[in-house]
């Protein structure tokens, strides 16, 4: 086909160019009643009052539960313990109300940081009174035994005892740790933290994922999910430490646009790090809020839930003389070892190449443990004693796990399309840049253009732009540089003058 032709069927009117957004797939409904008739009953009363998706106060909920009861079990299945810490990612928009969810779930964890710090400046003027006098008392049975030679002394000293111990410090919320503060912080304060923030974007924008930090922040992160010991060798006096059994729960919360950047983030989804997570990104109610009276400060669940926490947040924590946690065991039963089991091998089978979760097999793998941990949770907040992990728990658990796994396909769905229609609106600008009437698949090949790879990758994203309307596809046969080619596209003459309109896709 000659220049002349194509420009007479551009003459014809052209359809009008889809923006280049891909359709956005809505959250499916949280299963909120399977997290138990307390936390449910918060969740609702929260996102009811708040005005928020039920899903964004379950996180928080969730989340804030975790961090008050991990000190105290590990699940116990088959000889294999698993921590009960959850790491949770909420995705919402700025003026979602994000806030004011995290302040609800969260208060009583904020008022047991601050009464700790109260008697943190209290132990800590006994110690500095104990630690002189403990001194004073050293120095005089050195001098009264010089006298009798060494042994003496070593005896005398044996008897006298070790010093006072320092108290530990009372940091248990973090917001924007180094990988290296926190460390420190399990190191000298207290064994079980959370790392709760509202404004996440901080953390994933700050220094721990700056690039020169990233790879050991997410081994640091990784283990702490884990419940693994710590072991860190430095050459500097006081920098080595080994830190036993910390425990580490962890809710942030961050805007689409920062989420669209580390779901995209190779380091992040690749270490496995994001699939530590249980993420959510619910669709905005924005302009659906309309004024309530109603006054949380006065809701029976609410206050059920703050007290519950209060109390779980005082409990004595169960450590060793080293002040290193020692968790109990909460067993699973027999019968919620038969329920998970089958969910466990359920997520295999699916896990396969070309079956549907293999596409977000990091997440998948995980989430038969993510399962355990949750069940652990919601097990000892509906009974703090409990001593197993009943079939009712952990028939629970997997309906959350489910929807866990269902929201990271629909983002991972979501988060690839995206990917393509980025790609596609290079491609158009590098078609309006060249000032080409017509593209070849052969065209967007050879210049590699958006560093795309491969005749079939770059035939996708000519679909993709065909299928909205930016280019038109010509005849078969069509005579392009003096050849015949199979394929050719021609581009859309309103294009000249359309935004591309891409939209956030998160």
């Amino acid at each position: 086909m000659t220049a002349s032709a194509i420009k007479q069927i551009a003459q014809f009117s052209d359809p009008k160019p889809v923006p280049l957004s891909p359709e956005k797939l809505a959250c499916s409904p949280y299963p909120i009643e399977a997290l138990g008739s307390l936390l449910s009953a918060v969740a609702n009363e929260i996102a009811t009052g708040v005005q928020v998706p039920p899903v964004m106060a379950a996180q928080s909920v969730l989340a804030a539960a975790a961090l008050a009861v991990q000190p105290f079990a590990n699940a116990l299945l088959d000889g294999r313990q698993y921590p009960l810490n959850l790491f949770m990612l909420t995705v919402a928009e700025s003026g979602d109300r994000k806030s004011g969810v995290d302040k609800i779930a969260t208060a009583p964890h904020k008022l047991r940081q601050r009464q700790l710090y109260d008697d943190f400046h209290e132990d800590l003027q006994r110690f500095k009174n104990e630690l002189e006098a403990y001194e004073i008392t050293r120095k005089h049975v050195i001098g009264a035994d010089k006298k009798n030679g060494p042994e003496v002394i070593a005896c005398a000293l044996h008897e006298l005892g070790l010093p006072p111990t320092q108290p530990r410090l009372p940091t248990m919320l973090s917001q924007e740790p180094t990988i290296e503060g926190l460390v420190k912080g399990f190191a000298s304060g207290q064994p079980s933290q959370g790392l709760f923030s509202d404004e996440g974007g901080s953390f994933f924008g700050g220094h721990s994922l700056k690039d020169e930090n990233k790879l050991k922040s997410i081994a640091g992160l990784s283990q702490l999910w884990d419940g693994s010991d710590i072991n860190r060798t430095r050459a500097a006096h006081g920098e080595s430490m080994t830190i036993k059994n910390p425990r580490l729960s962890a809710h942030l919360m961050i805007q689409p646009i920062v989420a669209a950047s580390a779901f995209l983030d190779p380091e992040l989804s690749g270490q496995g790090f994001l699939a530590r997570f249980l993420i959510a990104a619910p669709e905005s109610i924005a302009g659906t809020r309309f004024y309530n009276d109603m006054d949380l400060t006065l809701s029976e669940a609410v206050n059920n839930y703050q007290n519950l926490m209060a109390k779980l947040l005082r409990e004595p924590l169960p450590v060793d003389q080293q002040g290193t946690l020692t968790p109990r065991h909460l067993q699973v039963d027999g019968n919620a070892k038969t329920l998970w089991k089958d969910a466990y091998n359920a997520i295999e089978r699916e896990l396969a190449p070309r079956m549907q979760l293999n596409d977000i097999k990091p997440t998948a793998g995980k989430m038969a443990e993510q399962i355990i941990r949750i069940a652990g949770v919601i097990t000892l907040i509906d009974n703090f004693d409990a001593k197993v992990i009943n079939a009712q728990s952990m028939g629970r658990a997997i309906q959350l796990g489910s929807w866990y796994l269902q929201e990271a396909l629909r983002l991972s769905t979501v988060s690839s399309a995206a990917t393509d229609y980025q790609i596609a609106a290079k491609v158009i600008d590098w078609i309006l840049e060249k000032g080409r009437s017509v593209v070849t698949v052969n065209h967007i090949n050879k210049n590699k253009v958006a560093k795309l790879n491969g005749a079939n990758r770059c035939r996708e994203i000519l679909l993709l732009l065909e299928d909205n309307n930016w280019l038109i596809r010509l005849p078969p046969a069509t005579q392009i540089d003096g050849k015949h080619v199979k394929e050719a596209w021609r581009l859309n003459q309103n294009a000249l003058c359309n935004d591309l309109g891409l939209q956030n896709a998160i």
